[in-house]
């Protein structure tokens, strides 16, 4: 079997949602032992989105796509054996992850200084909305309220309608990648030390640092950004760049360059005449909206293919707009691997895009697929030395059904 890159390493993650379970899945991707501790009322992911024809038997598409390499167990952590459950998987641990609130798991006798004295070279990881040793560490973080509070819903739309967020879970996902590097780089230092450490990383810190370009800009140019009449895709770009309707879709046009590269593609369009004024390196910066809404009329009555030909001859990079189905369906994104199927037992086969790093010698691990709920209690419990009474008997405590003794190739993916 090819080795991962941290293929002896035991992850136990208390999350939930989103950024925790990313993190703790790519952590399993790179080939930790990563053990999900869910509650016996389940990860509100679990079944808080689910398909609107039940097609994976009740359980979220959200949930098997971001909680994948992961064995589950449930255990009851306001009890004092599901505590005491809790506290032998530290033991048995490199790295511990969590996302709740600021201040629940030291409630519970779980945080990072009593991790530490369970194991003295523990890499502890946490998430939270705000910096969690700061004056904001109680406020609610979720991630459109971060792309609001941050600014970063504030640069996409029209200036005269509200700010337009992105339409995916970004800060969550940029934040649980950060927690990954923290987490790797606090393992590569507790080889040459022996230290463990407390690893951090925060929503609002993340959401500024994926806008370094534009926080820099407006903190040393002194200018606030302001967003265009046209929608332009940047608030600092010129136009034409941005994404333009044409007869049969839509079109991204991205380029780069002088008054003398716009004009060639004013020609091509055919509204040179009317935008002569403004082909100008100053016109370009003071009349974006002038140019990029005529550039939208002419586009408007061109094909996709009529536009992305006239637009290439003169020097643009386009791409036609495609719908995320459209996408996973490029051969060149098959050839990748990372749209995998998963066939695990009491659910449908159902397709998820996996992690997207490649390396040529220690290869990611992507065939397990996210656990149902308590599958994995017994057998992780009977690793950490209770007896098969004693295992069977927390396991029902938390009135989760004990999973049926799956076979190696149960929960296994294909590409």
């Amino acid at each position: 079997m090819t080795q991962t890159p941290i293929h002896n390493t035991r992850v136990i993650a208390f999350t939930h949602f989103a950024a925790g379970p990313i993190a703790a899945q790519y952590l399993g991707a790179l080939g930790a032992d990563v053990i999900k501790v869910e509650s016996p009322k389940r990860d509100l992911n679990r079944y808080a989105i689910r398909d609107p024809e039940d097609a994976l038997n009740g359980v979220s598409p959200y949930f098997v796509c971001t909680n994948r390499n992961q064995r589950g167990v449930v255990l009851d952590l306001k009890s004092e054996a599901g505590l005491e459950a809790a506290r032998k998987l530290i033991t048995s641990a490199d790295v511990v992850l969590e996302n709740y609130r600021p201040g629940v798991m030291d409630k519970l006798g779980l945080g990072y200084e009593d991790a530490r004295r369970l194991k003295s070279d523990i890499v502890y990881c946490s998430f939270s909305a705000y910096d969690s040793t700061g004056p904001a560490r109680d406020r609610p973080g979720q991630d459109l309220l971060m792309q609001a509070l941050s600014g970063l819903a504030s640069l996409s739309g029209r200036v005269d309608d509200p700010p337009v967020p992105v339409g995916a879970y970004v800060i969550d996902g940029f934040t649980a990648m950060q927690g990954v590097i923290g987490i790797l780089s606090a393992l590569l230092y507790r080889t040459t030390s022996g230290e463990g450490q407390h690893v951090r990383a925060d929503m609002m810190s993340t959401a500024l640092y994926m806008m370094t370009q534009e926080a820099s800009f407006v903190a040393n140019a002194g200018q606030m950004i302001e967003r265009t009449r046209a929608g332009l895709a940047h608030v600092n770009h010129g136009a034409p760049y941005g994404i333009y309707k044409v007869s049969d879709g839509a079109i991204a046009i991205s380029v780069f360059g002088g008054s003398d590269v716009i004009r060639g593609l004013a020609v091509a369009l055919k509204v040179e005449d009317e935008l002569d004024d403004y082909l100008t390196e100053r016109g370009l910066k003071v009349n974006r909206d002038e140019i990029a809404l005529a550039f939208a009329r002419s586009l408007a009555n061109l094909s996709l293919d009529e536009a992305t030909e006239r637009l290439t001859a003169a020097g643009a990079w386009v791409a036609p707009v495609r719908t995320i189905a459209e996408a996973m369906r490029d051969p060149a994104v098959q050839e990748t691997g990372i749209v995998r199927h998963y066939s695990p037992p009491g659910m449908v086969q159902h397709t998820v895009v996996t992690e997207p790093l490649q390396m040529s010698a220690t290869p990611l691990r992507r065939d397990l697929a996210a656990p149902t709920h308590g599958e994995h209690t017994l057998e992780v419990l009977r690793e950490l030395g209770y007896d098969e009474a004693a295992a069977r008997s927390l396991a029902e405590s938390t009135s989760t059904a004990v999973p049926p003794v799956r076979s190696d190739n149960s929960n296994k993916s294909s590409a």
